[in-house]
């Protein structure tokens, strides 16, 4: 059971909010500060996970499990919200094109699965 849940975490983790901060960076920011993007997008990540690593048996005390585990599901959600909102579709585009101030013109898009 234990290998099965790590792999299943570990599947998850990577079809998610661990291949966004790689994939993203590098669609999103334009050729002259991609580097600087993917730094900044991965250091974010970083600091997050150090930051849930100290916080959450603190948190853990003081507000109980189930209030942490909606409040972690809630940051989970807003997350998603947020990549929803922002994101810029590449489909058909190529990096070139997304770079610079076309990146900016471009308007978020549904494409459907």
């Amino acid at each position: 059971m234990v290998l099965i849940g790590f792999g299943l975490f570990n599947m998850f983790m990577n079809l998610g909010p661990n291949a966004t901060t790689f994939a993203l960076p590098a669609e999103v920011f334009p050729s002259e500060i991609r580097s600087a993007g993917h730094g900044f997008a991965a250091g974010c990540g970083k600091l997050g996970a150090a930051l849930g690593t100290f916080l959450f048996p603190v948190l853990l005390a003081g507000i109980g499990q189930a209030a942490l585990l909606y409040a972690v599901a809630a940051a989970c959600a807003l997350g998603f919200l947020i990549t929803l909102v922002f994101r810029v579709e590449p489909r058909g585009c190529s990096l070139e094109e997304l770079s610079g101030v076309q990146a900016t013109r471009l308007a978020p898009r549904v494409t459907p699965p």
